[in-house]
């Protein structure tokens, strides 16, 4: 992992809130988000998931960033099980909102309208 584009791309994701701001935002101490801008050490894969989330990439975009993998390269879902696969992994709440979500997307599609 390049800790010297992980350290950039956390202070550009920090933007003008402070260290300390930021890191309560991502969950983690202070001193962790220090030594990750310093590049000091290195995110566990929890918290580059956070770190991902709060630049607005998923996980797998930050990583091939990081480590220098063409993004054209990572696998896209071909089918609804591919989908699925990733979906299963999600606590259920988060796959409740994923169902509610995709209800809202074909109902766009269907030229639906879906109240609150």
């Amino acid at each position: 992992m390049d800790r010297k584009k992980l350290a950039t791309i956390i202070r550009e994701a920090r933007g003008d809130r402070s260290q300390g701001r930021f890191a309560r935002d991502l969950g983690v101490n202070p001193g962790t988000l220090r030594n990750w801008e310093l590049g000091d050490s290195e995110p566990s894969l929890d918290n580059l998931k956070a770190i991902a989330d709060a630049t607005g990439r998923n996980l797998l975009e930050l990583i091939a960033q990081l480590t220098g993998v063409d993004t054209e390269t990572l696998p896209e879902p071909k089918v609804a099980e591919d989908v699925m696969a990733i979906a299963l992994r999600l606590n259920k709440v988060e796959q409740f909102r994923l169902i509610q979500l995709l209800v809202a997307q074909m109902a766009i599609h269907a030229g639906i309208e879906i109240e609150d």
